[in-house]
Protein backbone atom coordinates (compact mmCIF):
# COMPACT_ATOMS: atom_id res chain seq x y z
CA UNK A 1 0.00 0.00 0.00
CA UNK A 2 1.93 3.34 -1.04
CA UNK A 3 -0.59 6.65 -0.19
CA UNK A 4 0.28 9.73 -2.03
CA UNK A 5 0.03 12.97 0.61
CA UNK A 6 0.87 16.05 1.96
CA UNK A 7 1.42 16.49 5.62
CA UNK A 8 -1.02 19.58 5.94
CA UNK A 9 -3.47 18.92 3.84
CA UNK A 10 -6.83 18.40 5.62
CA UNK A 11 -8.08 15.03 3.27
CA UNK A 12 -4.11 13.78 3.72
CA UNK A 13 -4.81 13.88 7.70
CA UNK A 14 -8.11 12.52 7.24
CA UNK A 15 -6.93 9.48 5.62
CA UNK A 16 -3.64 9.09 7.56
CA UNK A 17 -6.34 9.17 10.90
CA UNK A 18 -7.85 6.32 9.29
CA UNK A 19 -5.03 4.53 8.35
CA UNK A 20 -3.96 4.91 11.93
CA UNK A 21 -6.96 3.96 13.50
CA UNK A 22 -6.89 0.64 11.66
CA UNK A 23 -3.39 -0.23 12.52
CA UNK A 24 -2.39 -0.40 8.62
CA UNK A 25 0.84 0.29 7.21
CA UNK A 26 1.49 1.99 4.39
CA UNK A 27 4.44 3.61 2.09
CA UNK A 28 4.77 7.49 2.13
CA UNK A 29 4.87 9.19 -0.92
CA UNK A 30 5.05 13.04 0.10
CA UNK A 31 4.18 15.65 -2.33
CA UNK A 32 4.94 19.57 -2.16
CA UNK A 33 1.86 20.85 -3.26
CA UNK A 34 2.99 24.76 -3.37
CA UNK A 35 5.94 23.42 -5.79
CA UNK A 36 3.19 22.09 -7.95
CA UNK A 37 3.94 18.28 -7.38
CA UNK A 38 0.71 17.41 -7.65
CA UNK A 39 0.83 18.68 -11.60
CA UNK A 40 3.50 16.20 -12.76
CA UNK A 41 2.33 13.99 -15.48
CA UNK A 42 3.09 10.66 -13.40
CA UNK A 43 0.98 12.18 -10.30
CA UNK A 44 -1.89 13.55 -13.29
CA UNK A 45 -1.76 9.82 -14.38
CA UNK A 46 -3.02 8.37 -10.95
CA UNK A 47 -5.13 11.98 -9.79
CA UNK A 48 -6.02 13.60 -13.11
CA UNK A 49 -7.63 15.63 -10.73
CA UNK A 50 -4.41 17.16 -9.52
CA UNK A 51 -5.19 16.53 -5.44
CA UNK A 52 -4.22 14.84 -2.54
CA UNK A 53 -4.44 11.80 -1.59
CA UNK A 54 -4.31 9.06 -3.82
CA UNK A 55 -4.21 5.67 -2.31
CA UNK A 56 -2.73 2.52 -4.12
CA UNK A 57 -3.72 -1.03 -2.53
CA UNK A 58 -3.12 -4.26 -4.83
CA UNK A 59 -2.13 -2.51 -7.76
CA UNK A 60 -5.19 -0.39 -8.13
CA UNK A 61 -5.57 3.37 -7.45
CA UNK A 62 -8.06 5.00 -5.06
CA UNK A 63 -8.86 8.85 -4.70
CA UNK A 64 -11.34 11.27 -2.98
CA UNK A 65 -10.68 10.87 0.31
CA UNK A 66 -14.06 10.10 1.83
CA UNK A 67 -14.78 7.39 -0.07
CA UNK A 68 -10.77 6.62 0.46
CA UNK A 69 -11.56 5.60 3.60
CA UNK A 70 -15.45 4.05 2.98
CA UNK A 71 -12.40 1.50 0.99
CA UNK A 72 -10.62 1.22 3.67
CA UNK A 73 -12.96 0.28 6.31
CA UNK A 74 -14.47 -2.45 3.60
CA UNK A 75 -10.91 -3.94 2.43
CA UNK A 76 -10.12 -3.84 6.50
CA UNK A 77 -12.74 -4.23 8.32
CA UNK A 78 -11.25 -6.01 11.43
CA UNK A 79 -11.04 -2.43 13.46
CA UNK A 80 -14.43 -1.25 12.19
CA UNK A 81 -15.10 2.45 11.71
CA UNK A 82 -18.59 2.68 10.45
CA UNK A 83 -21.44 1.65 12.97
CA UNK A 84 -22.93 -1.30 12.95
CA UNK A 85 -26.26 0.07 13.17
CA UNK A 86 -28.21 1.27 9.29
CA UNK A 87 -29.42 4.14 10.82
CA UNK A 88 -26.37 5.32 12.57
CA UNK A 89 -24.61 4.05 9.30
CA UNK A 90 -26.72 6.80 7.33
CA UNK A 91 -25.47 9.62 10.25
CA UNK A 92 -22.05 9.23 9.59
CA UNK A 93 -22.28 9.42 5.73
CA UNK A 94 -24.72 12.29 6.60
CA UNK A 95 -21.99 14.21 8.34
CA UNK A 96 -19.52 12.72 5.57
CA UNK A 97 -21.50 14.51 3.39
CA UNK A 98 -21.90 17.96 4.96
CA UNK A 99 -18.18 18.11 5.69
CA UNK A 100 -16.78 17.35 2.69
CA UNK A 101 -19.42 20.51 1.15
CA UNK A 102 -17.17 22.61 3.92
CA UNK A 103 -13.56 21.40 1.95
CA UNK A 104 -13.97 24.31 -0.73
CA UNK A 105 -14.38 27.10 2.28
CA UNK A 106 -11.29 25.81 4.13
CA UNK A 107 -9.33 26.05 1.11
CA UNK A 108 -10.47 29.97 0.57
CA UNK A 109 -9.63 30.63 4.13
CA UNK A 110 -6.33 28.68 3.95
CA UNK A 111 -5.01 30.33 1.05
CA UNK A 112 -6.38 33.87 2.04
CA UNK A 113 -4.90 33.86 5.38
CA UNK A 114 -1.61 31.45 5.37
CA UNK A 115 -0.39 30.44 2.27
CA UNK A 116 -1.03 33.99 1.05
CA UNK A 117 2.07 35.72 2.31
CA UNK A 118 4.82 32.63 1.44
CA UNK A 119 2.99 32.85 -2.01
CA UNK A 120 3.58 36.47 -2.63
CA UNK A 121 7.21 36.31 -1.50
CA UNK A 122 7.60 34.24 -4.50
CA UNK A 123 7.91 35.39 -8.39
CA UNK A 124 4.54 36.69 -9.63
CA UNK A 125 4.78 34.49 -12.68
CA UNK A 126 5.81 31.08 -10.81
CA UNK A 127 2.62 31.67 -8.94
CA UNK A 128 0.63 32.48 -11.97
CA UNK A 129 2.16 29.24 -13.53
CA UNK A 130 1.10 27.40 -10.32
CA UNK A 131 -2.76 28.42 -10.20
CA UNK A 132 -2.92 28.30 -14.16
CA UNK A 133 -2.14 24.41 -13.91
CA UNK A 134 -5.62 23.81 -11.56
CA UNK A 135 -7.63 21.63 -13.78
CA UNK A 136 -11.19 23.35 -12.76
CA UNK A 137 -11.89 26.96 -14.10
CA UNK A 138 -13.63 27.96 -11.10
CA UNK A 139 -11.41 26.73 -8.32
CA UNK A 140 -8.33 28.60 -10.22
CA UNK A 141 -10.31 31.79 -10.35
CA UNK A 142 -10.82 31.53 -6.76
CA UNK A 143 -7.61 30.90 -6.27
CA UNK A 144 -6.07 33.84 -8.09
CA UNK A 145 -8.36 36.11 -5.92
CA UNK A 146 -7.41 34.77 -2.72
CA UNK A 147 -3.90 35.17 -3.62
CA UNK A 148 -4.20 38.88 -4.69
CA UNK A 149 -6.85 39.88 -2.36
CA UNK A 150 -6.27 37.56 0.70
CA UNK A 151 -9.02 38.20 3.25
CA UNK A 152 -10.92 40.58 1.28
CA UNK A 153 -11.66 38.47 -1.23
CA UNK A 154 -15.03 38.15 -2.43
CA UNK A 155 -15.54 34.70 -1.23
CA UNK A 156 -13.89 34.92 2.04
CA UNK A 157 -16.83 35.95 4.33
CA UNK A 158 -18.94 33.23 2.85
CA UNK A 159 -16.36 30.55 3.37
CA UNK A 160 -16.61 32.19 7.30
CA UNK A 161 -20.07 31.62 7.25
CA UNK A 162 -20.58 28.34 6.09
CA UNK A 163 -17.95 27.54 8.71
CA UNK A 164 -20.10 28.84 11.12
CA UNK A 165 -23.32 27.30 9.94
CA UNK A 166 -21.85 23.72 10.12
CA UNK A 167 -20.02 24.66 13.58
CA UNK A 168 -23.14 25.37 14.77
CA UNK A 169 -25.00 22.48 13.78
CA UNK A 170 -21.93 20.14 15.14
CA UNK A 171 -22.44 21.99 18.37
CA UNK A 172 -26.03 20.92 18.81
CA UNK A 173 -25.10 16.91 17.55
CA UNK A 174 -22.34 16.92 19.87
CA UNK A 175 -24.10 18.33 22.93
CA UNK A 176 -25.18 14.95 23.86
CA UNK A 177 -22.86 12.59 22.11
CA UNK A 178 -19.49 12.14 22.66
CA UNK A 179 -19.20 11.35 18.56
CA UNK A 180 -21.03 12.47 15.77
CA UNK A 181 -22.64 8.82 14.71
CA UNK A 182 -23.29 5.72 16.96
CA UNK A 183 -20.85 5.02 20.08
CA UNK A 184 -17.53 5.08 19.05
CA UNK A 185 -15.51 7.35 17.39
CA UNK A 186 -16.07 6.71 13.17
CA UNK A 187 -15.38 7.82 9.81
CA UNK A 188 -17.39 10.49 10.27
CA UNK A 189 -15.29 12.12 13.29
CA UNK A 190 -11.79 11.51 10.74
CA UNK A 191 -13.65 13.58 8.32
CA UNK A 192 -14.16 16.60 10.45
CA UNK A 193 -10.77 16.56 12.88
CA UNK A 194 -8.76 18.18 10.01
CA UNK A 195 -11.31 21.14 9.67
CA UNK A 196 -11.27 21.71 13.21
CA UNK A 197 -7.41 21.86 13.56
CA UNK A 198 -7.43 24.07 10.53
CA UNK A 199 -9.24 26.75 11.88
CA UNK A 200 -6.96 26.37 15.04
CA UNK A 201 -4.21 26.88 13.10
CA UNK A 202 -5.28 29.78 10.99
CA UNK A 203 -6.63 32.50 13.71
CA UNK A 204 -10.16 31.62 14.16
CA UNK A 205 -10.01 29.31 16.93
CA UNK A 206 -12.66 31.40 18.38
CA UNK A 207 -14.98 28.96 15.69
CA UNK A 208 -13.88 26.02 18.03
CA UNK A 209 -13.67 27.53 21.89
CA UNK A 210 -17.24 29.38 21.65
CA UNK A 211 -18.81 26.13 20.93
CA UNK A 212 -18.06 23.65 24.21
CA UNK A 213 -19.34 20.78 22.89
CA UNK A 214 -17.44 20.75 19.73
CA UNK A 215 -13.83 21.71 21.52
CA UNK A 216 -14.90 19.04 24.05
CA UNK A 217 -14.93 16.84 21.06
CA UNK A 218 -11.66 18.01 19.52
CA UNK A 219 -9.96 17.28 22.86
CA UNK A 220 -11.05 14.05 23.03
CA UNK A 221 -10.23 12.94 19.31
CA UNK A 222 -6.38 14.46 20.36
CA UNK A 223 -6.04 12.52 23.23
CA UNK A 224 -6.39 8.87 21.16
CA UNK A 225 -2.98 7.92 19.88
CA UNK A 226 -3.65 7.38 16.16
CA UNK A 227 -3.89 11.36 16.55
CA UNK A 228 -0.37 11.49 17.67
CA UNK A 229 0.50 9.31 15.19
CA UNK A 230 -1.20 10.64 12.36
CA UNK A 231 -1.76 13.94 12.48
CA UNK A 232 0.53 15.73 15.06
CA UNK A 233 3.68 13.81 14.56
CA UNK A 234 3.19 15.11 11.10
CA UNK A 235 2.94 18.73 11.94
CA UNK A 236 6.37 20.61 11.38
CA UNK A 237 6.03 23.10 14.28
CA UNK A 238 7.95 26.12 11.41
CA UNK A 239 5.35 25.50 9.62
CA UNK A 240 2.39 25.52 12.10
CA UNK A 241 4.43 28.96 13.56
CA UNK A 242 4.29 30.41 10.20
CA UNK A 243 0.68 30.21 10.01
CA UNK A 244 -0.08 31.91 13.31
CA UNK A 245 2.14 34.46 12.02
CA UNK A 246 0.14 34.42 9.07
CA UNK A 247 -2.83 35.46 11.44
CA UNK A 248 -1.33 37.75 13.43
CA UNK A 249 -1.44 39.89 10.43
CA UNK A 250 -4.76 40.09 9.53
CA UNK A 251 -5.93 39.80 12.80
CA UNK A 252 -8.33 42.83 13.02
CA UNK A 253 -9.60 42.45 9.67
CA UNK A 254 -10.44 38.49 11.01
CA UNK A 255 -12.27 39.79 13.86
CA UNK A 256 -14.64 41.92 11.63
CA UNK A 257 -15.23 39.01 9.35
CA UNK A 258 -16.28 37.09 12.36
CA UNK A 259 -18.33 39.97 13.83
CA UNK A 260 -20.12 40.01 10.34
CA UNK A 261 -20.69 36.70 10.26
CA UNK A 262 -22.82 36.80 13.49
CA UNK A 263 -19.89 34.83 15.45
Amino acid sequence: MKLYHNIISTCSQKVRLVLAEKNIAFTSELLDLQRGDQFKPAYLELNPNAVVPTLEDGGRIYTESTLINEYLDDAYPEIAMKPADAAERHRMRYWCKRIDGLHPACGIQTYAIAVRPGLQRRPADEVKALVDQIPDKTRREIRRSVIDLGVQAPSFRGALAEHVVLFDALQTRLDDHDWLAGEAFSLADAALLPYVLRVEHIGLSSLVSDRPSLAAWFKRVQDRPAYTTAVAEHLPQALVDNFAKAAALVEEELADALSAVGQ
